[in-house]
């Protein structure tokens, strides 16, 4: 499964990454390459407890990245 995550930098320079369909799924790390690995381990446990849960497990459909400038 893939899905889409938002990974921002923290104003204290932290990464904070979070998943739009999985709402429950935050995580974050010092580098962005620990937040990666952070949130998928989040989302790994997240759709663990929905499956134990019988909750429904989201995929991913087409998603397109847009960037909007204000």
């Amino acid at each position: 499964m893939e899905y889409t995550v938002i990974v921002r930098k923290a104003p204290d320079g932290f990464y904070i990454a979070s998943c739009p369909l999985i709402p429950e799924a935050h995580a974050q790390g010092e580098t962005h390459k620990e937040c990666l690995a952070n949130i998928k381990e989040v989302l790994e446990l997240c759709l663990e407890c929905r499956k134990e849960q019988r909750e429904e497990i989201p995929e991913e459909t087409a998603a397109h990245k847009v960037t909007i400038a204000l």
